[in-house]
């Protein structure tokens, strides 16, 4: 069985400071959650100390400035992290939005886009990887979030067409609190990375004498070896692994239109170049 932990960086909101709020989705096998368990907590008690061992591993508090200047303690156990993630095995999925101009729209009856591409990727993954299994979808929070996402992703998943074709995925999502849950800190680490990545346009330039950024350069370059590109189930072309989605597609409505047929991805080498979802 596989699990899906998901996550998210910055907010998709005009007055939000992120102007690219990021959604990942960490997948691992089951079997494999045990080892995930123990070695984050065995990283987090030798390098951060008795006092801060149970500490949570959220990109707003580690992946920052502050961390690289004046707290080696932190930036070590950054550096470990994301070894950890180098080795251990899980892929990653994450859709890169650009900041609305205007709020999206809250209807309980609408699961906002960045996640039905998330939960598509997942059920397509988990069709290719384990076909005679389900995969389980577990996000960070109490599902009050994003105006009951808990009610908005249940009503998406058994009254829309698009909902009820994901036929890999548990009947309904989980949420968990991310304190707890170190697959949703993976998620939420990597969405952080994936977010400053997009926002200061490392694929073009990483400035010199910069630690910081060139730490999440080196990141970045870790994730994208755990992301992988998904043949659609229909027709020819492939989904993108990190998905690059446009600013007008925050404001789509439900319909039982195909999410490969209404919008178009943009490959992560350059987020100006129109592609195949």
């Amino acid at each position: 069985m596989i699990f899906a932990f998901v996550d998210e960086s910055g907010h998709p909101h005009p007055k939000d400071s992120s102007t690219r709020p990021v959604l990942a989705a960490a997948c691992f096998d089951a079997r494999d959650l045990r080892a995930l368990n123990t070695e984050l907590f065995h990283l987090k008690r030798q390098l951060l100390g008795k006092e801060q061992f149970e500490v949570e591993a959220k990109a707003n508090q580690l992946l920052t400035r502050s961390t690289f200047r004046n707290r080696p303690e932190k930036r070590e156990f950054v550096e470990a992290f994301f070894d950890m993630c180098r080795n251990f095995p899980f892929k990653l999925f994450a859709v890169v939005m650009e900041r609305p101009l205007t709020p999206p729209p809250i209807d309980r009856d609408i699961l906002p886009m960045p996640f039905r591409y998330i939960l598509y990727r997942v059920n397509r993954y988990v069709e290719l990887e384990e076909p005679d299994d389900l995969g389980v979808v577990l996000f960070d929070g109490d599902g009050t979030q994003f105006n009951r996402l808990s009610e908005r992703a249940s009503n998406w998943l058994f009254k829309s067409q698009g909902g009820q074709s994901l036929s890999h995925l548990a009947e309904s999502p989980f949420f968990v609190n991310s304190e707890f849950t170190p697959g949703i800190q993976i998620a939420d680490m990597a969405a952080g990375v994936i977010r400053i990545y997009q926002e200061n346009t490392l694929h073009r330039h990483i400035p010199s004498g910069d630690p910081f950024l060139s730490a999440i350069s080196r990141y970045y370059k870790i994730l994208e070896q755990k992301t992988v590109d998904l043949p659609r189930p229909v027709g020819t072309g492939i989904w993108y692994g990190i998905y690059f989605m446009s600013e007008r597609m925050h404001h789509v409505l439900e319909s039982d239109i195909g999410v490969e047929e209404v919008d178009h991805a943009r490959p992560a080498a350059d987020s100006n170049t129109e592609s195949q979802m």
